[in-house]
């Protein structure tokens, strides 16, 4: 190992994982980018104040405290622990290490904050080189859940992911960590994304000029207004009331039916019709071979928010965000299914859950059951997982690789 890479290493071990070495300790980064992007929707002639970005700092820091000690907001009877623990949100917090007992601490650092950064903001000092970026957990937002657009992840979709990681990314399986391990991470990303959403909330509430400079929420502010701090306290709340009611909407999934050998052929064909059909469109984006070469302009909302808001790609927008420390944006490309390989998971249920549900934050529908029934989506799914099986999938063995149609047969 060479000595530029000595260095590197122990910047990152005195700068991030590590406690000492001199540095300060590590703390929540603004959401800048969508500081500015409230500032240019709120129109050419406002700006933030300092005294009110100061006083969202501190508003955060007493609901969700620091990266080294985080603490859950005081939310009177709404039950936060079923979200996230205090305690469990301790071992997933601060550096990398052990307590008195032995248990490992500083979870989410050793595992996690070096891709998706120690904010949420998919920001860690090696997401420029992946492809796709790290999640960006402050939207809110997650692709692959058992419920709906618009609706969180369950605690098992998250637990999901974390155990089983996301083929064809950089996201890898951490299936060999204990189960109270996993745990803890599970509630600190919640954790992480409340607290992300509840800042993009307050952002939205200075600049409609419903909250003020004054307004805060810390024990030592003089005489804080009641109803400005019922209205902060609303704010989490609603966010983590989201959460508590995702188990309630997950989408429930009938059972695949038992195909006989024929049974089975004519289900996947037409699963093909479906899907080379307008009727549920799957080839305007994933292309008529399925090859995922169809629709290769869009993008996701992370993306989308900040640079294309009209669907296209704005130089100016990109110029002025990446200066703002935003990535390079990319096009997000539709999936090809003929690899096989399915980053929401390849049991014929998560199939089923991305053609029903959508998958959230990119340009894949869901489907309510008056489009496509459950039997449409099973032969979808039929058809989608013998994809990778074809002869045209594999040019050793296509018969005839000019002719698409023959060999897919």
């Amino acid at each position: 190992m060479n000595l530029r890479w000595i260095m590197m290493l122990a910047m990152l071990g005195c700068g991030m994982f590590a406690a000492g070495c001199g540095s300060p300790p590590p703390q929540f980064q603004r959401y800048v980018t969508f500081i500015r992007l409230t500032e240019k929707q709120a129109g050419a002639e406002f700006k933030f104040k300092p005294e009110q970005l100061q006083a969202l700092d501190e508003i955060l820091a007493a609901q969700f405290g620091t990266p080294n000690e985080p603490s859950i907001p005081a939310l009177g009877e709404l039950d936060v622990a079923k979200v996230m623990r205090l305690n469990n949100l301790k071992t997933a917090a601060g550096g990398v290490g052990s307590d008195a007992s032995g248990r490992a601490v500083g979870l989410y650092r050793e595992h996690c904050a070096h891709c998706h950064g120690v904010t949420g903001d998919g920001m860690g000092p090696t997401a420029a080189f992946l492809n796709p970026y790290p999640r960006d957990y402050r939207k809110g937002q997650f692709k692959f859940k058992s419920t709906p657009v618009g609706f969180k992840p369950t605690h098992e979709d998250l637990t999901r992911i974390i155990k089983d990681g996301i083929p064809g990314t950089a996201m890898p399986s951490f299936l060999l960590l204990p189960e109270n391990e996993i745990e803890a991470i599970v509630e600190y990303v919640k954790y992480l994304a409340i607290r992300g959403e509840v800042e993009r909330n307050l952002l939205n509430l200075y600049a409609a000029g419903e909250l003020g400079a004054e307004d805060k929420l810390i024990s030592n502010a003089a005489e804080p207004n009641p109803e400005q701090v019922t209205m902060l306290k609303d704010q989490t709340a609603g966010v983590v009331t989201k959460w508590l009611e995702a188990e309630a909407n997950a989408t429930g999934v009938s059972v695949r039916p038992n195909y006989t050998p024929e049974e089975f052929i004519k289900s996947k064909e037409a699963g093909r019709a479906l899907f080379q059909g307008t009727k549920a469109n799957c080839f305007s984006c994933h292309g008529i071979t399925a090859l995922g070469d169809g629709q290769l302009t869009g993008f996701d909302e992370w993306t989308k928010e900040l640079i294309a808001p009209t669907g296209v790609r704005n130089p100016e927008l990109i110029r002025e965000f990446t200066h703002l420390g935003m990535l390079e944006p990319r096009n997000i490309r539709p999936r090809n299914l003929r690899q096989g390989v399915f980053r929401g998971g390849r049991r014929p249920l998560d199939i089923f859950w991305r053609v029903r549900n959508g998958i959230e934050g990119t340009p894949m529908p869901g489907f309510k059951p008056e489009v496509l029934s459950d039997n449409d989506i099973w032969n979808i799914v039929n058809y989608v997982q013998s994809l990778a099986y074809e002869p045209i999938s594999d040019p050793r063995q296509a018969r005839d690789p000019i002719n698409v149609q023959d060999s897919a047969k």
